[in-house]
């Protein structure tokens, strides 16, 4: 059996040709799993993968959608209101992990939180938030970054890491039947979704605006609410624009067995197309498009909200803007069956990250010399003060209302609410 021959590597920059690349015209649902199961290979290796994202079977394509299907529509049944307060709990449980006046990096704190909201209130896994080890959660999150990383270049790995991460997801997920390889869901529930949290945040901190939108959603967790927010900017708005910035995926890529030229012009040629086709790395790349001044304007490059007005102001015929930021969450069909559910999801999650730790006395977030990623975040800290209890900072509510409001003046040279330590607010 022939082997395929290794081709060029293409790069699709143009929003015609990223569109054709993610669902060429004509190609069959199977030659489409195949391809995307292909360029996906190393996913196999760094987490033993089996879900359909490295598959190129129809069944096995079928099953992870219709469970996640099922996963959804359970989330959605139970609430937003439902899904806020899980939120609650998660934060509660990782601030009384800590010691009074320590600091925990930012990215990790982010990361325990969403993990355990993520579980439970998308999983559906049958324990409580505060059930779950912090050890595990710990394991699980730093082995995921650091093995998706690896996977992506030539370094060795560890061997210890993935039986490590394996044995973590088991104790958390411990449904055998319904989650055999719980790193099938985990990681695409979980492992975008934190970094659109902690980076949309991270931006929002610095801006009063935006985090008086995060209270007015965690307030009021309904869709009315996201969509529309409480004033000039809503979080709909915010994590639009973090996920155009800062795209889950910045390049999504297939591995194509398409005749290199449509008609060779040999016969010795045209018979080696057909024995052993040449194989063709091809990039969509999605975040060239989210950049592009031809279609964003002269400030793409800048974190800008307002360029997603609320959904009652949005225009009725689809702008090439609007058919640039669709793609990042692929083209049908294989297009994130999560893509309407996710962004709310982030945004509930982070208006309690925010909500919750205002009340901090030291500020909530030490921002550090840029935004990260995946990775990029060493400088970034999430100080704590004295630890209250939930009765505490509900009796804080009503004068961090009057404050935010402009009824209480901040600590001098430091911002009116208290948000960001080293922000532009500080005066520092």
């Amino acid at each position: 059996m022939y082997t395929p021959r290794r081709a060029e590597y293409i790069a699709h920059k143009t929003l015609a040709r990223v569109t054709a690349c993610l669902n060429p015209q004509g190609a069959a649902l199977s030659q489409l799993l195949e391809e995307r199961a292909r360029a996906n290979t190393r996913l196999v290796k760094a987490f033993n993968l089996t879900n359909t994202f490295v598959s190129g079977e129809e069944s096995i394509h079928s099953s992870f959608v219709n469970q996640a299907r099922g996963l959804l529509k359970q989330a959605n049944r139970n609430g937003w209101r439902q899904f806020r307060d899980l939120s609650t709990q998660a934060v509660q449980v990782e601030l009384s992990e800590l010691e009074e006046g320590g600091a925990v990096p930012y990215d990790r704190f982010v990361q325990a939180v969403c993990l355990r909201v993520i579980l439970v209130g998308l999983l559906g896994v049958d324990a409580s938030i505060d059930s779950f080890s912090s050890t595990d959660i710990n394991i699980v999150t730093a082995n995921i970054n650091l093995l998706w990383s690896l996977s992506k270049t030539s370094k060795h790995v560890p061997p210890h890491l993935l039986p490590q991460l394996t044995r973590s997801l088991r104790n958390l997920v411990p449904d055998t039947e319904k989650y055999p390889n719980p790193v099938d869901f985990v990681i695409p529930a979980w492992e975008t979704l934190w970094r659109v949290i902690a980076i949309a945040i991270a931006y929002s901190c610095q801006e009063e605006e935006m985090v008086e939108a995060f209270s007015a959603l965690y307030n009021k967790p309904d869709i009315t609410t996201f969509n529309e927010g409480s004033g000039g900017v809503s979080i709909r708005s915010i994590i639009a624009e973090t996920m155009r910035l800062h795209p889950p995926s910045k390049r999504i890529g297939r591995l194509t067995s398409r005749p290199s030229v449509p008609h060779p012009p040999t016969l010795l040629g045209r018979l080696l197309e057909r024995v052993r086709p040449a194989l063709h790395q091809e990039s969509a790349e999605v975040h060239t498009l989210q950049v592009s001044e031809d279609i964003w304007g002269p400030d793409a490059a800048d974190f800008k909200p307002s360029r997603f007005p609320s959904s009652s102001a949005r225009a009725s015929e689809r702008t090439s803007a609007d058919q640039a930021h669709q793609l990042l969450f692929g083209s049908t069909p294989l297009r994130c069956i999560g893509a309407s559910w996710a962004p709310v999801a982030a945004g509930v999650i982070s208006s309690a990250i925010v909500s919750l730790l205002l009340e901090q006395e030291e500020g909530y977030l030490t921002r550090g010399s840029k935004i990260g990623g995946r990775v990029g975040w060493d400088d970034w800290f999430t100080p704590f003060g004295a630890h209250r209890t939930v009765t505490e900072r509900a009796g804080r509510a009503g004068s961090r209302k009057a404050e935010l409001s402009g009824g209480v003046a901040g600590a001098p040279g430091r911002c009116r609410h208290r948000v960001c330590v080293g922000c532009a607010h500080t005066g520092t």
